[in-house]
């Protein structure tokens, strides 16, 4: 009988050879049988001609870390405790996070040690702050559902059944590892990944069990399957290890956004209970009503409040869980990189390091927003950022949002009126609404306004080429252009399809008139008025023709702007509710013309009048000194120009139809839906939404209750059967009272 124990051994272990030392076989993914023939093998990935895969679409899986979301930094006598619990081996429990955190710190504190020790090379940087840290432990924590979840997926879509010959972990002997899916009879091997890198070990004993293969008769093959293109760096690792990959176009979601498993889940997925969240947390995620009011100097709101009134929740997505969480300076950008790389080892997935690189934050803009109803009032959104080299670093894309999202309450609650800002020399007394003075969308128009002066210096610097034809093309005796320049919006393209609102472009146009300023500037002398009037008219053509576009263009792609375009775009999303709320209403109903912006102050200390005397101090002394010779001998004149103003009280917009619509943009409608769940992208840009609530978002999004769980339904069940069983007995009565009349005649 020793030949039928090792032969069932063998069974077990798979006709493929057995596991070399201290590889512990992991737990299948249990396999369907699909109805019908087997797919063809050429259609397959891998296959001979492998079909199209398909559109988008979605897998869900669980994260048991998704309660702990907006814990407050534990006490010492917590980190304490649970290092001596046995719930700090499980995952996703609050013990395991909490000694999980003691060892970053610890690790941090060890490498500043020896630096200082011995201060040699780069020093060490910063550790995380708390919150953000553990921003990066959450969603590690459900690396192995993900993975286990997209192969789950992968067998639907391909319908790769156990009837079909499909089996799940098959143990190879030449490459000494377990593959997610594998059909011995095709000679076919997937390894799937749910995130777009590799494991570095995993890949060296894949490519000598790839090299193995080559030159037999019938070479098995091994693919690599991926929801998206994989990162630039594995793909050039897979080419040079002469392994093929294939796209199963699919994107992640978290099925218990609320955290409805606090106490994580024991080696066998069984829910092993864990103490509760107190307090930090939204019964059910995101951020609570009314949440905590940290943030700058001024006051302001909370760092994720990204776009959520102050009755609403923040409902877990990829905006808050990206933009939130990302680094501040590249310095904190590289240690999110290397905790999370840590995180993801410590969870078996290190190809699922979460990476949120390739994306410029200074672009962010708000681009789209939906009135929406989840058992109450909510909005989606998303912003739109360009997109940088996959691996270089992303940082910025906190104080990017929340000034984006600010700006969008402030031009809310203030009155239109107020959306204007004037830097004259003349009217120091007419600067700035003093409300809007108070919130940083003001001071962003401010500082604008300011640096539209600086970009004409520079445009008109005599020193250089174009500056040199300015000048030489002016006329009269003075050479001298006053005047008045400022900053509106141009016509915005949008897509208003009623609940929702694609905000295609948003230009901003740069106007000017002459005008004499009475207030001395450099050289001691106001404005032009002095110079004839024809020789007035034609300098300001030639400003109009030769530097007006120039300082046109820097207003729309300078990166000294960016800011006046993130908050401007934020002025259209708002101006789209201020008009839907006329007529019913909406999320943002409660808050339109209020005035108070003491939720949204600024973030950052300032005040209109400093603005106004750096300005005043630029003009009076001059941005550059432009030496001239006249008739009258030679004389050194230095001239000022005043360039003021930014007016976003009113704006255009031109709106697409949704044939136009459908047409020049197809695929944006996805893409931003996409974006609720994980970055997308649509050509050169990065989309990353996000959704706000009414209510707790385990309850906003909670799946209807079954009916017969509803003591209601049984009276409501009853009622017909009881009307029934009444009609019926009457009737029967009826029939036998009758019965016994005949008989009696």
């Amino acid at each position: 009988m020793a030949w039928l124990a090792a032969l069932v051994l063998a069974a077990l272990c798979g006709p493929f050879g057995w596991p070399g030392s201290g590889l512990a076989a992991p737990k299948p993914v249990p396999l369907p049988n699909f109805e019908g023939p087997a797919p063809d093998p050429g259609t397959l990935p891998g296959g001979s001609r492998p079909a199209p895969p398909g559109p988008r679409q979605t897998y869900e899986y669980r994260n048991p870390a998704e309660s702990l979301r907006d814990r407050p930094e534990p006490k010492i006598d917590e980190l304490q405790a649970a290092l001596l619990s046995p719930k700090a081996k499980v995952p996703g429990t609050w013990e395991h996070c909490l000694k999980r955190w003691q060892d970053y710190q610890k690790r941090k504190a060890e490498e500043l040690t020896k630096y200082n020790e011995n201060p040699k090379g780069k020093k060490p940087s910063k550790a995380l702050p708390w919150n953000k840290w553990l921003g990066r432990y959450i969603p590690n924590q459900g690396n192995d559902n993900q993975g286990k979840a997209f192969v789950q997926h992968v067998v639907e879509r391909l319908k790769l059944g156990a009837n079909h010959g499909w089996q799940t972990e098959l143990y190879v002997k030449e490459a000494n590892r377990y593959y997610d899916l594998a059909n011995v009879e095709l000679g076919l091997l997937y390894e799937v990944k749910s995130g777009r890198g590799i494991d570095a070990g995993e890949l060296a004993r894949d490519k000598a069990f790839v090299d193995a293969e080559r030159g037999k008769p019938n070479p098995r093959q091994l693919v690599y399957l991926f929801p998206t293109q994989p990162t630039k760096k594995a793909k050039k690792l897979l080419k040079a290890a002469g392994i093929s990959y294939a796209v199963v176009p699919a994107q992640k979601k978290v099925s218990n956004p609320g955290g409805d498993n606090p106490g994580g889940t024991d080696s066998d997925g069984n829910s092993t209970g864990g103490t509760e969240p107190d307090g930090g947390g939204s019964n059910g995620g995101g951020s609570p009503k009314d949440g905590p009011q940290d943030s700058g100097p001024q006051g302001g709101a909370a760092a994720d409040d990204t776009l959520r009134a102050p009755d609403q929740y923040q409902a877990p997505a990829a905006a808050p869980a990206e933009i939130a969480d990302s680094g501040d300076t590249p310095e904190e950008a590289a240690e999110l990189r290397r905790v999370d790389q840590q995180l993801a080892t410590e969870s078996g997935h290190p190809d699922l390091a979460r990476n949120l690189g390739g994306v410029d934050f200074s672009t962010l803009q708000l681009r789209y927003v939906a009135d929406t109803y989840h058992n109450g009032s909510g909005v989606q959104y998303a912003f739109k950022a360009d997109a940088l080299p996959a691996d270089e670093l992303s940082f910025g894309g906190r104080r990017a949002a929340q000034l984006a999202s600010d700006s969008f309450f402030v031009w809310l609650e203030l009155p239109q009126s107020a959306f204007t800002v004037n830097l004259n020399p003349d009217e120091p007394e007419r600067i700035i609404d003093e409300k809007f003075g108070r919130t940083d969308a003001g001071r962003v128009l401010l500082e604008a306004d300011l640096a539209m002066k600086k970009s004409v210096a520079k445009f008109i610097r005599p020193d250089t080429p174009g500056g040199k034809k300015f000048w030489d093309s002016l006329r009269g005796e003075t050479k001298c252009v006053s005047m008045r320049q400022w900053i509106v919006p141009d016509t915005a393209t949008v897509r208003d399809s009623g609940n929702e609102l694609h905000i295609l472009d948003a230009p901003l146009l740069v106007k000017m008139e002459s005008e004499v300023i009475k207030t001395p500037g450099a050289g001691g002398q106001a404005g032009c008025g002095q110079q004839d009037p024809a020789s007035t008219r034609h300098n300001e053509s030639v400003y109009r023709t030769t530097i007006l576009p120039q300082v046109q263009k820097a207003v729309n792609h300078a990166p000294e702007y960016a800011d006046l375009r993130r908050v401007y775009a934020s002025r259209v999303a708002a101006e789209w509710f201020r008009k839907r709320s006329a007529d019913k209403h909406t999320a943002y109903s409660n808050l339109i013309g209020k005035g108070d912006i003491s939720r949204w102050a600024s973030r950052e200390k300032w005040t209109p009048r400093e603005v106004f005397d750096r300005y005043v101090k630029s003009y009076k002394n001059g941005e550059f000194k432009v030496k001239r010779t006249t008739t009258k001998g030679n004389v050194v004149y230095t001239r000022t120009y005043v360039y003021g103003g930014v007016d976003f009280s009113h704006i255009n917009q031109n709106r697409l139809d949704a044939a136009r619509f459908a047409k020049e943009h197809p695929a944006l409608s996805a893409t931003v839906r996409d974006a609720l769940n994980e970055p997308s992208g649509e050509g050169r840009d990065v989309w990353l939404g996000g959704q706000t609530t009414a209510v707790p978002t385990a309850e906003a999004f909670a799946s209807p209750d079954p009916a017969t769980s509803k003591p209601l339904f049984y009276v409501l069940g009853a009622v017909p059967l009881a009307a029934w069983l009444v009609t019926g007995g009457l009737l029967l009565w009826r029939r036998r009272a009758n019965s016994s009349a005949g008989a009696g005649r």
